[in-house]
């Protein structure tokens, strides 16, 4: 699952930037993001292979203190010079043609203690003497007092919810960056576009009959809607008025009088003679639920994964049990190949309309984990969706 880490690691390689003398690319051991850091004033890099720094990604919030610290503060604004209303939150972005994404924090490299180096910066944070320890791997986030930034919902994406324990469903995974390794060379996948809306949760529950709930096939209210934030946190949609106008109730109520979705879900539960649980998830998307819309005028949902039990599906699977629901399109089977998926992630969209691709969901097409990472599912992002500009406003990344 995603975890927002901000990690030490030691630097593999610095090279010199090809369009700027002033600038060198640095990328980093165990990861696969590529980081663009200026030169010290003699000209020298500012990294050099073997260095320990933290690597602090996207979506980081930094505080005032290290923002001073690692001169990203303008004094006479008094706000960093990072992105976002006060200039302290990490985005990605281009110089001179070439995509960084992430800043580095140095350390001071403890050749005493092997893979471990001391956090410098945080002494005048602290005001004592102490410098934290830590060895490679670990997240520093917490003594940096680093967070991780969350737009605030939309009103049409909230809603009136009730705790429902069963439906307790944390849904997310990594960026290929963080997790290079998560794929065996030649392993057969399937890459599927990756869409900029909102991920809709909708499970069903067999003998569950809530009041507040959605009625199946059989009348019992045993179906339920939520975000991806909520869900980790089981908790649900009612159906009631109040959340008439909500995001995600209303795809629910379109797929249920589309499609048969109750007899679907109930179609699903019975595999191998039992009364499973099933999770299905896809993306809501469209004008007005991110700022990009893919041509349409009105939300529009797509399956992008399912589950039954404790089971997530395979690719062919979900093909299988989707033939009357709309879902992402497949753009890629076969070996993996990082040409082979780049060549799918960036672009325009295939749904619909002219906007940029956000990228694809790449997974092993046999339903097998990793010995580390668990589930072998990737995210690949485009470098042109991370670094787009929308025009009258800021890109929107609600959950």
């Amino acid at each position: 699952m995603s975890k927002f880490s901000c990690p030490v690691v030691r630097v593999a390689s610095v090279e010199e930037h090809p369009n700027a003398d002033r600038l060198n690319l640095v990328r980093l051991e165990g990861l696969a993001y590529q980081c663009i850091a200026n030169k010290l004033e003699d000209g020298s890099p500012r990294y050099q292979p073997g260095d320990f720094v933290v690597y602090i990604p996207s979506q980081s919030v930094l505080p005032e203190w290290l923002l001073r610290k690692m001169d990203f503060w303008n004094e006479e604004t008094g706000k960093g010079t990072l992105a976002g209303a006060n200039g302290d939150r990490v985005k990605p972005l281009k110089l001179r043609g070439i995509f960084s994404e992430g800043v580095l924090c140095p350390t001071l490299r403890m050749s005493y203690v092997p893979d471990a180096c001391m956090l410098d910066v945080t002494i005048s944070h602290n005001g004592n003497d102490g410098m934290p320890m830590l060895r490679v791997g670990e997240d520093a986030s917490e003594l940096l007092g680093i967070t991780k930034w969350s737009p605030p919902i939309p009103v049409h994406m909230a809603g009136e919810v009730a705790s429902v324990a069963e439906a307790s469903l944390t849904y997310d995974f990594e960026r290929w960056e963080s997790v290079p390794d998560i794929f065996d060379p030649g392993e057969v996948v399937v890459a599927t576009e990756k869409l900029h809306g909102t991920c809709c949760i909708i499970q069903y529950f067999p003998g569950m009959d809530h009041p507040e709930m959605f009625a199946d096939h059989s009348g019992y209210r045993s179906i339920t809607v939520s975000s991806k934030g909520l869900g980790s946190q089981g908790l649900v949609f009612k159906n009631n008025e109040a959340n008439a106008n909500n995001l995600y109730v209303r795809a629910l109520r379109t797929l249920l009088a589309d499609h048969d979705l109750a007899g679907l879900l109930h179609s699903m539960s019975k595999v191998d003679g039992g009364a499973h649980p099933v999770a299905i998830l896809g993306e809501v998307f469209g004008r007005g639920v991110q700022d990009l819309d893919y041509g349409t005028t009105k939300p529009t949902f797509r399956v992008f994964d399912m589950r039954i039990g404790r089971e997530w599906l395979s690719p062919d699977a979900v093909s299988y049990w989707t033939k009357d629901l709309p879902c992402v399109p497949t753009l890629y089977t076969g070996p993996f190949d990082l040409a082979a998926i780049e060549a799918v992630r960036d672009g325009v969209t295939t749904v619909g309309g002219t906007n940029v691709r956000e990228g694809v969901v790449v997974r092993s097409l046999v339903t097998r984990d990793h010995p580390i990472h668990g589930r072998r599912i990737a995210k690949f992002i485009s470098p042109d969706y991370l670094t787009r500009k929308v025009k009258g406003g800021e890109a929107t990344e609600y959950q």
